[in-house]
């Protein structure tokens, strides 16, 4: 009789459809859990993708899925981050010109799922640069909160996705064709998705590559230079997308 290793490692592969010299596929009952794997899978992936599995209908995205699954079996117990490759596997699809803006869609729901896994951390407040003066927060080195996301999508896929969430009668939607960029918080433990325009954008991912929030804030103004910079850095750090430096940390 193998030990417990080895049958969980046998059993494992043969779940993945990856065939072996064992005996696993012939034991009674052995085909209830290989159909059942796909299928959590496919719900995992509705779970997480909620408005993919909308705008793709019920037997598309199943076969989707499903197809998806076969290609990338969980590699980790805890479902709860599956997907990860999901927004390119559905690039890929030789269907996608009809719904291009499907896999940034997808993006924002994986920007999501990671916020929500992130670790915990103290965000920056107003609060804490009032109390640090004008004339040192400059020089403050910011690093974005834990479960701060963003990107920047090619395609209108933010306005998309929020009307699914907000807006009624979604299907006649008509939004103009443009970029949009995306950050997504969680400040108070709670899930946010904000539109991030482009000094916004610059600024959080100079912050990100190790600028100052003086250095961060010039660049972005030398960018573009019709920003209201100051409007910008609040607009992030009222979102919660900034973690507080230990040396603003209140005893």
């Amino acid at each position: 009789m193998p030990d417990l290793a080895t049958f969980q490692l046998a059993f494992a592969t043969a779940m993945c459809g990856t065939r072996t010299r064992g005996t696993l596929e012939g034991q009674p009952g052995f085909a209830v859990y290989r159909n059942t794997t796909p299928v959590a899978l496919a719900e995992t992936l509705r779970a997480n993708y909620p408005v993919v599995g909308e705008l793709l209908g019920d037997a598309l995205f199943v076969e989707t899925a499903f197809a998806f699954a076969r290609h990338h079996p969980a590699s980790d117990p805890v479902l709860l981050g599956y997907g990860p490759a999901f927004p390119a596997f559905l690039a890929a699809q030789p269907w996608i010109a009809d719904l291009p803006y499907l896999p940034d869609v997808a993006a924002i729901e994986r920007l999501r799922t990671e916020a929500h896994m992130a670790a915990d951390a103290s965000a920056l407040g107003l609060a804490d640069l009032a109390g640090l003066g004008t004339e040192h927060w400059p020089a403050l080195r910011l690093r974005p909160h834990p479960a701060t996301r963003i990107a920047w999508l090619q395609t209108p896929a933010l306005t998309i996705w929020r009307a699914h969430h907000e807006t009624p009668g979604f299907e006649t939607l008509s939004p103009e064709w443009r970029a949009e960029g995306v950050l997504v918080t969680r400040p108070s433990g709670i899930l946010e998705v904000h539109a991030l325009d482009a000094p916004m954008h610059r600024m959080i991912f100079g912050l990100r590559l190790g600028e100052t929030a003086g250095e961060a804030a010039a660049a972005t103004a030398s960018t573009y230079p019709e920003a209201d910079i100051a409007s910008a850095f609040a607009a992030l750090v009222n979102a919660g997308a900034l973690a507080r430096p230990a040396s603003l940390e209140r005893n």
